[in-house]
C-alpha cells in the first residue's frame, strides 16, 4: 500500500536530493503508513555534523494536514504538500524543534502554529495560536482529557492525540530540558516521537541497529534502501546519543517524584494497553515497522516489561467480558482469583493493579502454555464453545474462527466417551458450589478427548467450574447459586497437562 501512494505522489529515488542515511529515499515526501502519514527526511547540522531531522504531515479524516516538528520550507515541499491538502495546524512539539515554526507560520498564515507547554514564552517572536496544555492525556490515559476545554480549538484529540512528558527535569537548572510531546495517530497506529526516543543506525543499512527476536516489516526496501556508508560525526554522535545521553536522561532527567508516572506514561505508549504501535516515526534515525518489533524495541528503550503481545481477538470486548465471568465465577465456587491460579500454575509473576487486571487475564489466558477453554448455554440448544486460548487450540488442532462455533461435543468420538462427558458436565453443573479443594469436582484426570484431525489425546489435571452470569459484586452471588434461583450460562476449564496418544 506504501508503494502505491508513493506512486500516488510520484516518489522517487534522488528525484529531490541525493540519498544518503538522513533521506534515504532522496525525495520531498515519503508515504509512511497508511492512512495518510508521510515524512520529510531531511539532513540537519549541528557543528557541522549531520543528526538528521524528519519532519511529519498527517492527513485528517477530513482532507487537512497537520505538520509535526517542520523542517525547512522550499518550493518543492511546499508544492508536494499542496497536492495532498491544506495545512491547518503545525507543531512543534518540544523546545528544540522549533528552528522552523516562525518559517511556517510565515509561509502559512492561516494555519495554527501550536507549541509544546512554556514554547510561546520561550520562542515570542513566533506567531503562536497556542501551546499544548500542560499535562496533556489521551482520553484512554488514566486521569486522560482532564483539559478537554483547553484544545476544542485544536484537532480532533481521539485521531491524533497528545502526550506530555510532564516528567522531564533538568538536573542543572531544575527545568525541563524538552518538555516534549509525543503523538499517536489513531488510523495508521503511529508513533510520533522528537526526542524522548531516536533510532540512529549503525551503518548505512537500514534498521541495521535493531536486535530483536521478532523481525517483521523493517530494514532496506522500496522506500528505505541502504545507502553508503554513514559519516564519522554522525556515527560519533549515535554513540554520544546511545551511550551517555540515553543513560543521563532514563537516570538523571526523570523527576524521581515523577518515576512512577513516567513508568506508566512508557507501559501506556509501549505496552499496547493504550496505544497500540506498529510504526514508530522518530524525528532522528530509521523509522520502525511491524507491531512486534516496535514493542520490543520500546520495551529496551523504556526499560520496561509487558504482557505477552496476542492476537486482537483474545482481548476483543466480547471476550474479555466473557473472561470476567469466568474470573467471578471461579473465585465464587474455588475461592481463589483465577489471575493468580493460572500464573502461579504457569510460573509467572503478575503485579495486579500494576495494569487493567483483566487485561492481564486475557493475556496471560492467550500465552501461557496451560490449555483453557469455555463454552456456553446461550446460543444453541447444546453447549458451543465461546474461548479457547493458544494452547487449546493447538492442541485440538482448530482455528479461533472455527473452534467458537463449534459445539464442544465435538471433542468426544465414541459413545460412551460422549455419555461419560455428560455426566461429567452435569455433575459440575448439579454441584453449583464446591466447597472442598479436594472433591472430585475440582480435578479430573484421564480424560481422553479427540482432536479435529481424529487424533486423540489425553487431558490431565483437569479443572472444571461453571460459568454464571456475574458482576462485579459478588454479595448475595452465593446464596442464589445454592437456593437455584440462577443457573449457569456455561462452563469453564483448565487444564493441566496434555498428551498426545496417536
Amino acid at each position: 500500500m506504501l508503494i502505491e501512494e508513493a506512486k500516488k505522489i510520484n516518489t522517487r529515488k534522488g528525484s529531490y536530493s541525493s540519498v544518503g542515511w538522513s533521506n534515504r529515499l532522496g525525495s520531498v515526501l515519503t508515504p509512511a503508513a497508511v492512512p495518510g502519514v508521510y515524512t520529510a527526511d531531511r539532513p540537519f547540522y549541528w557543528n557541522k555534523i549531520d543528526v538528521g531531522c524528519r519532519m511529519t504531515v498527517i492527513k485528517q479524516q477530513n482532507g487537512d494536514l497537520i505538520v509535526h516538528s517542520p523542517v525547512g520550507i522550499d518550493p518543492p515541499l511546499i508544492r508536494s504538500l499542496e497536492e495532498l491538502g491544506t495545512v491547518k495546524h503545525v507543531i512543534s512539539p518540544n523546545y528544540e524543534h522549533v528552528k522552523y515554526a516562525h518559517q511556517w507560520a510565515e509561509q502559512y498564515p492561516n494555519a495554527s502554529i501550536w507549541g509544546c507547554p512554556g514554547l510561546m514564552e520561550r520562542e515570542a517572536d513566533v506567531r503562536w495560536t497556542g501551546e499544548v496544555p500542560f499535562g496533556a492525556r489521551p482520553s484512554g490515559f488514566r486521569g486522560g482529557n482532564q483539559n478537554i476545554d483547553e484544545h476544542e480549538d485544536m484537532w480532533d484529540w481521539e485521531e491524533f492525540q497528545p502526550l506530555h512528558i510532564d516528567t522531564e527535569v533538568n538536573p542543572f537548572t531544575g527545568k525541563s530540558f524538552f518538555n516534549e510531546v509525543v503523538f499517536y495517530h489513531t488510523a495508521s497506529k503511529t508513533l510520533l516521537t522528537t526526542d524522548l526516543f531516536w533510532n540512529y543506525p549503525s551503518n548505512g543499512r537500514t534498521n541495521s541497529q535493531i536486535s530483536v527476536d521478532n523481525r517483521e516489516d523493517f530494514g532496506p526496501w522500496e522506500l528505505a534502501p541502504s545507502v553508503g556508508e554513514i559519516p564519522f560525526g554522525s556515527t560519533a554522535w549515535k554513540f554520544g546519543m546511545d551511550k551517555i545521553f540515553y543513560p543521563f536522561y532514563m537516570n538523571l532527567m526523570v523527576k524521581n517524584d515523577k518515576r512512577q508516572t513516567f513508568n506508566e506514561i512508557a507501559k501506556y505508549i509501549t505496552c499496547g494497553c493504550g496505544w497500540e504501535v506498529e510504526t514508530i516515526i522518530p524525528a532522528h534515525g530509521d523509522i520502525i515497522r511491524g507491531k512486534k518489533v516496535c514493542r520490543e524495541v520500546l520495551q529496551k528503550h523504556f526499560n520496561v516489561q509487558c504482557s505477552p503481545l496476542v492476537d486482537s481477538h483474545f482481548t476483543s470486548p466480547s471476550v474479555l467480558d466473557w473472561l470476567n465471568k469466568m474470573a467471578l465465577s471461579y473465585k465464587l465456587e474455588r475461592g481463589e482469583d483465577l489471575l493468580e491460579v493460572i500464573a502461579r500454575e504457569a510460573g509467572v509473576s503478575v503485579n495486579k493493579g500494576d495494569e487493567d487486571d483483566l487485561i492481564q487475564l486475557a493475556t496471560l489466558c492467550a500465552s501461557t502454555t496451560l490449555p483453557i477453554a469455555s463454552h456456553d448455554f446461550l446460543r444453541a440448544d447444546e453447549a458451543i464453545y465461546i474461548y479457547g486460548n493458544q494452547a487449546f487450540l493447538d492442541g485440538f488442532g482448530y482455528s479461533w474462527e472455527e473452534f467458537v462455533e463449534l459445539p464442544s461435543r465435538k471433542c468426544v468420538e465414541t459413545d460412551t466417551e460422549a455419555e461419560e462427558r455428560q455426566k461429567l458436565l452435569d455433575t459440575v453443573k448439579n454441584t453449583a458450589i464446591n466447597k472442598s479443594q479436594s472433591s472430585e469436582v475440582d480435578r479430573y484426570d484421564n480424560l481422553i478427548r479427540v482432536r479435529k484431525d481424529g487424533s486423540r489425546i489425553l487431558l490431565k489435571g483437569v479443572h472444571l467450574w461453571n460459568v454464571w452470569d456475574l458482576r462485579e459484586n459478588l454479595d448475595g452471588a452465593k446464596a442464589k447459586v445454592e437456593s437455584g434461583t440462577i443457573k449457569p450460562i456455561g462452563q469453564a476449564v483448565w487444564i493441566s497437562k496434555v498428551e498426545y496418544l496417536d
